[in-house]
């Protein structure tokens, strides 16, 4: 397969190779999309570990999460990159926009290429890029970016593995976290069950019932939540809207990408106020000339997490707030009272 960033590719696999030298690897921490499912699949069946997902209500650099961890040999897939180190030994492998580096890290980070590759694609790198996990590569690419993004990856996967199977299986994948029950666990076992995608969709593996059940459980959360209309605030017109849900499924990332190419030039907000309790679970998305993560530093309400606010992507980031917080952004981004938890 061709590689889009060559000298890059063989710095992570060096890198990584002399973090598996220095000593033991115990436990994969990744997010639950398929990008980091995509990518614990490929660093799990290398490394043979475990892997603990982190999924919803949850953030790896957390008090909670470092006391489960400490001690232990980690690689964090695809979570952000913060400037707290967890575990005795770390290696963090991510794209999104980092809001620090943990010290003494290994860290595999892909924020300044361009185009900015996948989790899938950096781990992928760093196991020296092995021809026949490149399926798992291109699947988290997909799932992140799409299929004509410019990841020189992708295209010959789709033809060696058929970019049906790709799109269908990234699909799949990504259901579970986004159902009410948020358990992405058989998505992660399908995938590294899989010898390839038409094995995973065979029908033959564990996990691919359940994630199709999920798929139909979020399908109808969606269409729900796509008959809520936009509306803007004082602040920025036309420039900013949010649409405002109530759904236990994880729709509002889907939502706001439904709308933003449909506002052109607006950044899209969908706030989901019945995701978690007592919170306002939000997720934005933004034409390529706007940067969400700016937007959301600027705004910073008093009480917002660092750790639940404003990461990700600059055009694709969110977060969860408490009411207050909540109602406190809203007047700052000048929304009145429909908006207001």
């Amino acid at each position: 397969m061709e590689i889009t960033h060559p000298a890059f590719a063989a710095e992570a696999a060096a890198r990584f190779a002399a973090f598996r030298e220095a000593g033991a690897i115990d436990l994969i921490l990744s997010d639950v999309d398929a990008d980091g499912l995509s990518s614990a699949a490929l660093l799990a069946g290398a490394l043979d570990v475990p892997v603990r997902l982190v999924g919803r209500g949850m953030n790896a650099w957390t008090d909670p999460v470092a006391a489960e961890v400490e001690g232990r040999g980690l690689v964090v897939a695809d979570l952000g990159m913060r400037g707290r180190a967890l575990g005795d030994r770390l290696c963090v492998i991510d794209h999104h926009v980092p809001t620090g580096t943990p010290e003494g890290a290994t860290v595999i980070h892909g924020i300044d290429l361009d185009p900015v590759p996948s989790t899938s694609l950096l781990a992928w790198y760093a196991l020296g890029a092995p021809e026949e996990r490149g399926w798992l590569a291109a699947l988290g690419c997909i799932g992140d970016y799409g299929d004509k993004a410019g990841h020189l990856e992708v295209a010959p996967a789709k033809k060696r593995w058929g970019a049906g199977k790709l799109r269908e299986l990234t699909s799949l994948v990504n259901a579970p976290r986004r159902s009410a029950a948020g358990d992405a666990a058989p998505a992660l076992e399908l995938l590294r069950a899989a010898a390839d995608p038409a094995h995973a969709l065979s029908g033959a593996l564990p996990g691919l019932a359940a994630c199709e059940a999920a798929r139909e459980e979020v399908k109808a959360a969606t269409a729900e939540a796509r008959r809520a209309p936009p509306r803007f605030g004082a602040r920025y017109g036309a420039d900013v809207a949010i649409v405002r849900i109530d759904s236990p499924c994880q729709v509002h990332p889907l939502t706001a990408q439904s709308w933003v190419g449909r506002l052109r030039g607006a950044i899209v907000f969908c706030a989901n106020f019945g995701y978690l309790p007592g919170k306002v679970s939000f997720s934005g998305r933004a034409p390529r000339s706007k940067d969400i993560v700016a937007l959301l530093a600027e705004h910073r309400p008093e009480g917002a997490d660092p750790a639940h606010y404003g990461n990700g992507h600059r055009q694709a980031a969110g977060g969860t707030l408490d009411h207050a917080a909540w109602n406190a952004l809203m007047d700052d981004l000048g929304f009145g009272p429909e908006m207001r938890a």
